[in-house]
């Protein structure tokens, strides 16, 4: 596990149309913590990117935030992963309390909407753990400004790095439309970003 990172924060810079600022979070400073993490599906099963998964995210994510809250800089939905990038309040590093809500809340809801859920061992029936989320998940404690930046290029450059699209443009469940309208990135990028121990990043190797 990652140490706490207390001093890191995404500076709020850039100026819309009607002369507010807005977060531009490929920007850093410091003060709070910020993570990269990777969640798979159980036997990377591709449920979540249908409708009704994505429902249940966005469930998952609007519960979590009200009792644990977070920031959301830079995410990406695949079929069987997603990857995204948290920022902690000042203080905070219990990240490992949002991720099991995020899929505990999205278990609960996905289960009794009559989502179906995979093979449960014999491991997971003594423990009560449902067929829907691998245990683990991957985590990163984001160092500086350049590991920030290359993280959130990762996320973008996800669907296109799966053989899923040909631009990042092309993905609707990313955030890359959002740094697109900051700024930050042309409509037509999709930059191949590789990361140090990027194989131990994509559940292929799981």
């Amino acid at each position: 596990m990652a140490a706490c990172t207390p001093n890191l924060r995404v500076v709020w810079i850039g100026v819309n149309s009607s002369g507010c600022e807005m977060p531009n979070y490929r920007r850093w400073k410091a003060e709070g913590a910020v993570y990269f993490f990777t969640i798979v599906t159980h036997e990377r099963r591709g449920i979540l990117t249908t409708p009704f998964a994505r429902s249940c995210l966005r469930t998952a994510f609007r519960e979590c935030r009200a009792r644990h809250p977070f920031e959301l800089p830079a995410i990406v939905l695949l079929p069987d992963h997603l990857h995204l990038v948290i920022r902690l309040a000042p203080g905070e590093c219990d990240y490992s309390k949002r991720i099991s809500s995020i899929k505990g809340c999205f278990t609960r809801v996905y289960l009794g909407g009559m989502g179906a859920e995979g093979t449960a061992t014999a491991s997971r029936r003594r423990q009560r753990y449902r067929g829907v989320w691998q245990k683990r998940f991957y985590e990163h404690c984001i160092r500086d400004s350049r590991d920030n930046l290359r993280h959130i290029d990762y996320i973008h450059a996800n669907p296109v790095k799966h053989g899923l699209v040909r631009l990042a443009r092309d993905w609707p469940w990313s955030t890359f439309h959002r740094y697109v309208k900051l700024g930050e990135y042309p409509l037509d990028w999709c930059g191949h970003v590789e990361l140090p121990g990027e194989v131990y990043l994509e559940p292929d190797t799981w």
